[in-house]
Order: structure tokens, then sequence, then C-alpha cells
């Protein structure tokens, strides 16, 4: 079974995605309080071959051999479970997907190792780069997000808009917010001029779905993000539900009954799913996401955990 991609799995911002994850779980340059994944327990700033190419060619080829699933993805989605960009391997496995697929490829990213120019030449042939921005203030950077050791705010939004000079392709950034952390008038300005600094094609504005690492990642209410909307201009938009389509393969519909059958039979978490079931846990919370949006399962938590069960 493959370890380093999953799905194609439904995606709030790109639809039907196929993800290509490049390194191991939770290698990340940064520990956000809001994250799904749980905690990471050292963040790195330092770029290696986290996941060898060897491996990732050979499971890109395997599924891109003679695949009636290839076919009807919206997306290849360089991302999963931990930060793409610290994987040195980034620009030969962007090469091979040209070569077998002409499906767009995009780069899901917490932007933060822009400010280097070598991760900026490694990008400039994918097709959508979707970077996160949450604050500009360092405090506050360190408290929500949570860096590796050296990372500053101010020279990841001066990384940003050095991308948005370099690189000819669309740039959709997002902006999660945190209640009480990242929303007050003063920080939302600062995110206002740093967006028009970058000029990303747009500005997704979201905000915590499912439990993070800590309890203080709150969401804030749908009304506070759509009075945000006019004070980051036309390009702003608040990230919308996941919409299923006739592309969507047999295999993704497969995985949800799958789902939904167990949790019939028992509330799980995320975690007793991913392990029962063969999947990455980054496909498994994508698929709950939709489920709950659906009103198809419902959360509770227990003992300190998440569990999931059928609504009905």
């Amino acid at each position: 079974m493959p370890s380093h991609i999953f799905g194609p799995v439904p995606s709030r911002r790109l639809g039907l995605s196929l993800g290509i994850d490049l390194v191991p779980f939770k290698t990340c340059t940064l520990d956000c309080i809001y994250c799904e994944l749980g905690k990471t327990a050292t963040p790195v700033s330092r770029r290696a071959e986290y996941v060898p190419v060897t491996e990732l060619e050979a499971e890109i080829k395997e599924f891109f051999a003679d695949n009636p699933a290839a076919g009807k993805i919206d997306f290849i989605t360089l991302s999963g479970s931990g930060e793409p960009t610290l994987n040195t391997a980034l620009p030969r496995v962007i090469k091979l997907l040209r070569r077998l697929s002409e499906t767009p490829i995009a780069l899901l990213t917490n932007g933060t190792l822009f400010s280097r120019p070598e991760v900026r030449r490694e990008v400039l042939d994918i097709d959508l780069i979707l970077p996160s921005l949450d604050v500009v203030s360092e405090e506050i950077f360190t408290l929500l997000n949570r860096p590796a050791a050296g990372l500053k705010s101010q020279e990841i939004i001066a990384g940003l808009s050095a991308l948005r000079r370099e690189y000819p392709g669309k740039i959709w950034l997002e902006i999660l917010f945190c209640a009480g952390i990242n929303d007050s008038p003063a920080e939302i300005e600062r995110l206002i001029q740093a967006a028009g600094a970058i000029q990303p094609d747009k500005i997704q504005l979201n905000t915590v779905v499912r439990p993070g690492v800590l309890s203080q990642a709150r969401a804030v209410s749908d009304s506070f993000l759509k009075s945000l909307l006019p004070g980051f201009g036309p390009a702003a938009e608040i990230i919308a539900p996941f919409k299923r389509n006739a592309a969507a393969d047999n295999s993704l519909e497969k995985t949800r009954e799958t789902i939904l059958a167990t949790l019939k039979r028992r509330p799980c978490t995320a975690d007793d799913l991913k392990n029962a079931l063969g999947l990455k846990k980054a496909e498994v919370i994508k698929i709950l996401d939709l489920l709950l949006e659906k009103d198809e399962i419902k959360a509770q938590e227990h003992t300190g955990k998440r569990y999931y069960q059928t609504s009905k």
C-alpha cells in the first residue's frame, strides 16, 4: 500500500485532490496550536531529503500506470502531514509529475521557507501555490504558530513578496483566524497591509474547523469573517465547504462508505480509523470533514479524545 500518496480526497479549496506527502508525519517548521494533525515534536527549518526521492518516484509511477482515477482528479497536491518545501527532493518530484500527467500541480505550504532563493526557484513550474499567513506580529507568531528557531514573520512576509515577483503562477493566500489570538483590529490591519504587499491572486479567510493541539484554538464566527472581506479587498473570499461533482471517483466513495460503515458499528477517533483502514491520517481527516459538513456524522469529546459516530 502506498505510504506517501493519499487519495484522491475532497478538498475545500481544490476539489478532488491527489495528495503527495513529501515529509514524514509532523515534520514541519511550525507547531501551530490549531493543527488538526497534532503536535510537532520539534519544529525544524533544515532542509533534507526527508523522504527518499526513489520512494516517491516509485509510488508516483505506480499510481499513474493505467489508473482510471488519475484522469478524474482536479489537482495533484504536494502537501500532507508536514511542510513539503523541507524536502530537497521537491524539484525532482515536480519534474516527474510534469512528465507523467497534465493535471495541475498545487503546493500546500505554510510559506515559511520562501525567504530562501533556492526554494523559490524550485517551485516556479507549479501551477498554484497556497501559502498561509496567520499573523504579522512576532509575539503573536510565537504564540499561535510556534515556529522553529530562527524563523521570523517579517522574513516570511518578505519571502512571500519575493515569490510573487518571481513566480508566474497563481497564489492563493490563506489567513486562518483564532478567536482571541489574531483577530484584534490592530492585527487585522497589519494582515491587510501584509496581504497588500504580497499581492496574491486570492486571499482566503478561514477559521478553526476541527480541534487542534490546544483548546485555545477556537473558531471565529462566520459573521466575523464576512465583516473582514471589505478590508481585504476584491481578492478576498471565505473558504467554502467542499462540493462533490461528477468527476469524484469511485475510490473516494468507497472510502467514504467504509468509514461510515465503521462508525455505524462503533464510535472511533481519526487514529482508530487510520489504523483500522490502513489510510493516511490526512486522508481520514479530510473525509471526516466532508461527512461533518453534510451532517452525516457527529463528533464529541471523551477522555480527552475526539470520537466520531453516525448522526442517525
